[in-house]
């Protein structure tokens, strides 16, 4: 019985020491890609192939990132906001904060490929997704 209990724990151990043993995902570099949104103001729209996100995510120690967006759009004039975040346990799930406004989650699908789930409430409710790719240089 006694032999068991340790082979029991030295299993649990092993497996234990493999989940925290996961590599954190370098997210530094830059990522670009197109949206689909809903803007309480205007309703419904996505990215056209005149129009795109960029992510710049220029920092990060650990879990704990920091960066900029750009929203480049049609006959407006370019938007660019910070951000700071965080990589959940799971080293797949991601929580940003934008400067201005506004949360988002994000999953990576790939190391090379993310998408970004943005919320905003109040005055500005909006809703976006985001599908971003990493730029290869």
């Amino acid at each position: 019985m006694k032999t068991i209990w340790c082979l029991a724990l030295l299993v649990v151990l092993f497996l234990t020491t493999g989940v925290c043993a996961a590599e954190i995902p370098d997210l530094r570099g830059n990522w670009s890609g197109h949206w689909s949104m809903y803007y309480m103001a205007e309703g419904y729209s996505e990215s056209t192939e005149n129009g795109s996100i960029t992510a710049s995510f220029a920092e990060q120690k650990d879990r704990i990132f920091n960066g900029n967006l750009i929203f480049k759009e049609e006959n407006r004039p370019d938007f660019k906001t910070g951000f700071a975040g965080a990589i959940g346990l799971d080293n797949m799930t991601f929580y940003m904060a934008e400067f201005d406004e506004g949360y988002a989650l994000g999953t990576l699908i790939s190391n090379d490929e993310m998408e970004v789930l943005y919320l905003a409430d109040g005055d500005n409710t909006s809703v976006v997704i985001d599908r971003l790719y990493r730029i290869k240089e």
